[in-house]
């Protein structure tokens, strides 16, 4: 036998030096290889100052590195991610000027059990289970098989086995691509691919694991089952391919518990009209989701589900505050109660604290808690960046994105919002580069024309600004840019037209719901300060979510140090650091 590996621990964390492995209560925290190196040099030397250079040596040893501060800044940064620290107020990692790092916290060994050696991690992506139903109607079952497959994988060893995200995945649905080129553009080294056929009550399932390199399958089977047993289908299927990929299961891994077929049915149709992404169909995905828990009042990703419907309905305008945040909410708990240890509804949970709670404290605790127990689920890393952009904390935020991109590469939002960090960091030139490689990809995708208009109005470009609301709004066909186009066009100076969509808006706000501070933002353009101050004041009543950007945004700028929109922040208790407009 071996000899024992070496174990340390920090705090909450402890580490296995030989296997390579962060693990914060049990669970593996995702950090990349170069970050582990920085890490793992640091606790050999706890307290002492490592030199930068022996950092580089390390990390690239025996050849010339061309980007060398650019690379250890990130992994740096990606350690401190990792540790929830930072650099401003450091727990662990503190820099010490033009010299290098210390680690801070006290180190102490532990008991060392002989572990299996490390191994390197693989990187898989499920493609789109094919429908070869003759009913197109069953669309939506291959669909949310597609997408349970994803999930039951990324839940057996994230820190064995990396999966590309659903978003990414289902780009390549009916694409005609090859295997190599797929394999390619995802980075991965296995392909699992396969298809449905349904038939009243029963589903024939073929499923087949493809390594990349040479096009080889390594293992296939086929499943001919009632419907009522998809759930041991899928697990049956994501357990043969952890076995032929040599991949143990994490000891937290738990079996789902079984679900009637109607009631998995029903959320799968769900989850269907959910990855449409608008408001009526977040509608359509929460009666399925009723649907559902009628059928199994136990079913916490039913809850988890609903709750992520109804924020949605919020930021469509769909909805108010006040009514779909308490039902968030209450969707929230119920799915947690049911299920304390499922990300997804830590996840659901973090939206509500953050958005309509304002609890940073615990927002924060739960996108740290839903990450740490489902490492590869890409919307929990997106939705933290959104987070800490708000917070301020632009380097955070923008490794948490990166994270989101490494494991949902195709998704054309978690691209978009790739730029946040530096819009809100002020630096809109990098932004707008974002956004205009985003719209190169898919320029009819209207969220990154109104996210460019927003840099452009920072920029003062008002005119190109009102050029990229009036795409977004032709695209959409919904009036999500109307106060971002007036303030530009008041900005401008062309008062006439502001004031015109501006009556608009007031008109329908008599009979649908508008959110205070966008009409708030429309008086800003027109510099009627204290009318804008006024309508955030109503924003702060109604429990608006565009409230969480009022320090952050640099829209906000020129009203933010009015006595009474302070009074809003201070009861709202958003960090002072947030507004400082510290570039990334």
């Amino acid at each position: 036998m071996g000899a024992p590996g070496r174990l340390v621990r920090f705090g909450t964390f402890e580490v296995d030096l030989d296997a390579a492995e962060l693990r914060k209560h049990g669970l593996t925290v995702r950090l990349p290889e170069q970050a582990f190196l920085v890490l793992s040099t640091l606790l050999e030397q706890p307290g002492a100052i490592v030199k930068r250079s022996d950092l580089r040596a390390r990390l690239w040893p025996g050849r010339t590195h061309m980007d060398f501060e650019h690379g250890l800044n990130k992994a740096v940064n990606r350690l401190r991610q990792a540790l929830g620290d930072s650099a401003a107020n450091p727990r662990f990692v503190a820099t010490v000027a033009r010299r290098g790092y210390r680690f801070l916290a006290p180190v102490g060994a532990i008991a060392t059990p002989s572990p299996a050696a490390a191994a390197p991690r693989i990187h898989l992506a499920v493609l789109p289970f094919a429908n070869v139903s003759a009913d197109p109607e069953q669309e939506f079952f291959s669909d949310g098989l597609t997408e349970e497959m994803i999930a039951e994988l990324g839940r057996l060893n994230p820190g064995r086995l990396g999966i590309i995200a659903r978003t990414s995945a289902m780009h390549y649905k009916r694409s005609g691509k090859r295997i190599d080129e797929i394999g390619r553009e995802l980075n991965v080294e296995y392909i699992l691919e396969g298809s449905v056929r349904r038939l009243e009550n029963r589903a024939r399932i073929t499923a087949q694991l493809v390594q990349v390199a040479d096009q080889a399958h390594l293992w296939s089977r086929v499943y001919d089952q009632q419907v009522g047993d998809m759930f041991q289908v899928q697990r049956d299927v994501a357990r043969s391919v952890a076995d032929a990929l040599a991949c143990e299961l994490l000891p937290e891994a738990r079996t789902p518990a079984a679900v009637p077929a109607q009631a998995y049915e029903a959320y799968l149709q769900g989850r269907f009209f959910w990855n449409k992404g608008n408001s009526e169909d977040a509608r359509r995905a929460i009666e399925c989701y009723r649907k559902a828990l009628e059928y199994d009042s136990g079913y916490a990703m039913a809850y988890s589900g609903m709750a992520d419907c109804y924020g949605r309905l919020v930021w469509f305008c769909s909805a108010t505050p006040l009514d779909a945040g308490a039902r968030a909410k209450a969707a929230a708990e119920q799915a947690l109660k049911l299920d304390s240890r499922l990300a997804e509804a830590h996840a659901s949970m973090a939206l509500v604290r953050f958005w309509y709670d304002w609890n940073w404290d615990e927002a924060e605790r739960e996108f740290r808690y839903a990450t740490g127990l489902r490492p590869n689920y890409a919307d929990a890393h997106n939705w933290y960046a959104a987070y800490l952009n708000v917070m301020g904390r632009f380097e955070e935020a923008a490794a948490e994105q990166k994270i989101a991109e490494e494991l949902d590469p195709q998704s054309l939002t978690i691209a978009m919002n790739a730029a946040d960090p530096y819009y809100f960091g002020r630096s809109y030139e990098q932004a707008i580069e974002i956004f205009q490689g985003v719209l190169s990809r898919e320029p009819r995708f209207f969220p990154a024309h109104y996210n460019l208009g927003r840099a452009y109005i920072q920029m003062g470009r008002y005119s190109d600004a009102a050029g990229a609301f009036r795409e977004a709004a032709r695209l959409s066909g919904n009036r999500q840019a109307a106060h971002v186009l007036a303030y530009a066009l008041a900005r401008a100076g062309n008062t006439s037209e502001a004031r015109a969509i501006l009556d608009e808006m007031t008109a329908l706000a008599t009979t649908e719901y508008v959110p205070a501070p966008q009409l708030a933002l429309i008086y800003l353009g027109l510099n009627e300060v204290e009318r804008a101050a006024d309508l955030l004041e109503s924003g702060l009543a109604e429990k608006s979510y565009w409230m969480v950007y009022l320090r952050a945004d640099p829209i906000f700028d020129g009203i933010r140090s009015h006595p009474r929109v302070a009074r809003i922040l201070s009861s709202m208790n958003l960090p002072v650091r947030a507004a400082a407009g510290r570039r990334l």
